[in-house]
């Protein structure tokens, strides 16, 4: 009796928190840095930095997905809506690349558009919002190859 009460203690005592408890507010990441958005022949081509550190100051290890949001760039009052995702594989979380990219193929040529993008944690801890960024579509031409 005495050894398996002796037990219990230890593993309670085995399961606490291995640090103290963090505020949500610090393991928001940082916002994405340098939004751009460009015309090409594929619709609006938009890239940015990832953000490498939370809010508090730590390193960031768990950076998710980045959500990618529209408004008309015309009129008032501005209104955002999710037109995509990008989720990051094993191969871009760990390797950290910096410069993320996602084309919306939606647009249409001729309108004016706000893009903004968010950066979003595995346990789903959201950024603030870079941008918004703001561009009216105009398609160029797909380069052509010379004929010798």
């Amino acid at each position: 009796m005495r050894r398996s009460a002796a037990l219990l203690v230890l593993a309670l005592a085995a399961c606490g928190r291995k640090a103290p408890p963090v505020a949500p507010e610090t393991v928001q990441p940082e916002r994405p840095a340098a939004l751009a958005a460009v015309s090409t022949p594929d619709g609006v081509r938009l890239t940015w930095r990832r953000p490498e550190k939370y809010t508090g100051g730590k390193r960031m290890n768990d950076l998710g997905s980045f959500e990618i949001e529209r408004s008309p760039g015309e009129g008032s009052p501005v209104h955002f809506t999710r037109i995509g995702r990008l989720d990051l594989d094993d191969r871009l979380r760990f390797r950290k690349e910096t410069r993320m990219e996602w084309v919306d193929t939606q647009a249409a040529a001729g309108e004016r558009y706000l893009y903004r993008v968010i950066a979003i944690t595995i346990d789903r801890y959201r950024s603030a919002p870079a941008g918004p960024v703001a561009i009216q579509f105009e398609p160029t031409p797909a380069p052509t190859k010379e004929q010798p």
